[in-house]
C-alpha cells in the first residue's frame, strides 16, 4: 500500500498540537490559523494571501518564529483534492477510523498527509515554511512562483525511518516495526520528553481484553444471540502516532499516543 500509512513516517512536532478544524476563532492556538486549498493541497492560504508549496525544504536551523498552523491530517486523490480531513486534537475516534478505513480502501489511489506548524524564514526571506510529515518545506506567495521551482509533490513523499510502525495483529496491545515488537505499558510520557515524531499510525482498535486479539468487522456486527460474549470486556484504542522519547533509544522504547495519552512502549 505504498504512499499510504506505511509512508508516514517522521512526527508531527508534539502531536497534540495537531489538527486544525475548518472553524475560524480556534482560540486553542493563538497564532494564525491557516487554511489547506481543498481542491488543491500544494496550496494554502495564511495571512490574507495565497500560498504554493514547494519541494524545496530547509533544516530545523531555517526556521523562524512560529507563524500560525495548519494541524490537519488530510487524505487527498490523485489530483491533488482533498478528499477528508480531520482535526486529530479534536476529532473523535470515530472519525480518524474513517480516515484509516478510507486508507485500507483506497489500494494506493490515495495519500494521506499530516500538515502541522507554519513558520517564518530565518533569513527573512519572503517565504514561508509549513511542516509536512515531518519535513520543513518552503511555501511562496502564488504570484512569486517561477518556472524553474518545483512544487511540493505529495506524491513521492519521502520515508524518514527504516520501517513503519503497524499494530500487531495478534496482540492489540503491541506496535511492531521490522520484525522488532514494543509493548505498550501504563507508563505515560509528557509533552515535554518527547523527542522527534517516527510514525504516523491513524489506527482504530477494538479488541478483546482478555485475549488482546484484535476483532475483526465481522465479529464486530455479529449480533451475540446464545450469549456466547456475555462477560468478555471489549477495549478501543485509538493509535495515532509514535514519537522518540528524549534521553531514551528508539530502539529500546518508543511513545505511542493511544486515545490522546502518551503511553511508553518498550521493546521485548
Amino acid at each position: 500500500m505504498s504512499k499510504m500509512l506505511p509512508m508516514l513516517c517522521a512526527g508531527i512536532a508534539c502531536l497534540s498540537l495537531t489538527g486544525c478544524s475548518l472553524q475560524e476563532g480556534n482560540s486553542e492556538y493563538p497564532g494564525e490559523q491557516c487554511y489547506l486549498n481543498k481542491d488543491n493541497v500544494t496550496k494554502f492560504s495564511c495571512m490574507g494571501n495565497d500560498y504554493t508549496i514547494l519541494e524545496d525544504t530547509v533544516s530545523d536551523n531555517g526556521l523562524g518564529a512560529w507563524v500560525g498552523y495548519v494541524r490537519q491530517l488530510v487524505a487527498v486523490d490523485e489530483t491533488g483534492k482533498v478528499i477528508l480531513q480531520e482535526d486529530l486534537k479534536n476529532g473523535t475516534l470515530q472519525t480518524l477510523a474513517k480516515i484509516s478505513d478510507l486508507v485500507d480502501k483506497a489500494s494506493g489511489k490515495s495519500h494521506v498527509l499530516p500538515f502541522v506548524n507554519v513558520y517564518a524564514a530565518s533569513d527573512a526571506g519572503d517565504y514561508l515554511i509549513v511542516d509536512i510529515n515531518g519535513e520543513y518545506h518552503k511555501a511562496v506567495i502564488d504570484e512569486d512562483v517561477r518556472d524553474v521551482d518545483r512544487v511540493f509533490d505529495f506524491k513521492d513523499m519521502r520515508q524518514s525511518t527504516s520501517c513503519g510502525f503497524s499494530v500487531n495483529p495478534r496482540n492489540a496491545t503491541q506496535i511492531i516495526c521490522d520484525g522488532v515488537v514494543y509493548q505498550v505499558t501504563s507508563d505515560t510520557v509528557s509533552d515535554g520528553e518527547l523527542g522527534s515524531r517516527i510514525d504516523l499510525l491513524a489506527k482504530n482498535v477494538v479488541f478483546d481484553a482478555e485475549t488482546k486479539i484484535p476483532l475483526s468487522k465481522e465479529e464486530l456486527r455479529e449480533i451475540d444471540w446464545y450469549g456466547e460474549t456475555v462477560g468478555r470486556h471489549r477495549e478501543q484504542w485509538m493509535y495515532k502516532d509514535v514519537y522518540e522519547i528524549n534521553s531514551t533509544e528508539r530502539t529500546e522504547a518508543v511513545a505511542v499516543r493511544i486515545n490522546d495519552v502518551f503511553y511508553v512502549a518498550k521493546r521485548q
